[in-house]
């Protein structure tokens, strides 16, 4: 299966039989220039329609990050469905950095594929906890934090690359709030977001709002 057809149908049916991405000499195999070229034509296609849905106006789309988000995600469920790939060559493949330092624009681009990671996370942990493609995938969890929201033991996360953008915010913030993932809610500037949010309705976030109380300053003592 090329990468274009594992992302049309991930996003047309939910799920996907994805063949293996590890040759019979036990390389990687990499997507062909055609494929990839086909891949931003279908993921653009499909972030058009997507935006649409968005609280507010996304970033423009990076096709570079594009690109990479939807390799790394069909290399990741490939690994997932065939288990006999070698340690070196799952880290080969996951630990490629993306070609474009974290913004915005990145960061929305590789979520419109990354939006799967914790379902990725869930369905490797449920198989073997302690496989590397776990490891591998916890560490990407990470490294974007707007696409792993409700993925537990991922450590702290640092929002910096898309706190001023409005749009991704508030969906970071309405991730946390479906998910009730308080291990979000270490950083001062999201618990502000989401206090507005939620407004004077804490019962919409039961789970959250008793970790949304501002801290209040102790009177000295004369």
């Amino acid at each position: 299966m090329t990468v274009a057809r594992f992302v049309e149908s991930l996003f047309t049916e939910g799920r996907v039989r994805v063949g293996a991405t590890v040759g019979r000499n036990g390389r990687l195999l990499h997507p062909s220039t055609d494929d990839l070229e086909e891949t931003k034509s279908v993921l653009k296609e499909i972030e058009f329609s997507y935006r649409s849905n968005l609280p507010g106006d996304p970033p423009a789309v990076s096709d570079k990050a594009l690109l990479w988000g939807a390799a790394t995600t069909f290399h990741a469920s490939s690994f997932l469905a065939h288990r006999d790939a070698g340690e070196d060559v799952v880290r080969l493949a996951l630990t490629v950095p993306c070609p474009e330092t974290p913004s915005p624009s990145v960061c929305y681009s590789v979520d419109l594929t990354f939006r799967f990671l914790p379902d990725l996370v869930r369905l490797a942990r449920a198989v073997s906890p302690n496989d590397p493609l776990v490891e591998v995938l916890t560490s990407l969890a990470q490294q974007w934090p707007l696409s792993s929201v409700g993925i537990a033991d991922v450590g702290l996360v640092d929002v910096t690359p898309f706190l001023d953008d409005d749009c991704l915010l508030q969906l970071y913030i309405d991730r946390i709030i479906a998910t009730k993932d308080r291990s979000r809610l270490n950083d001062p500037r999201v618990c502000d977001k989401i206090r507005a949010t939620i407004g004077l309705h804490s019962e919409l976030a039961p789970e959250l709002s008793s970790y949304l109380q501002p801290t209040v300053p102790q009177a000295g003592i004369e």
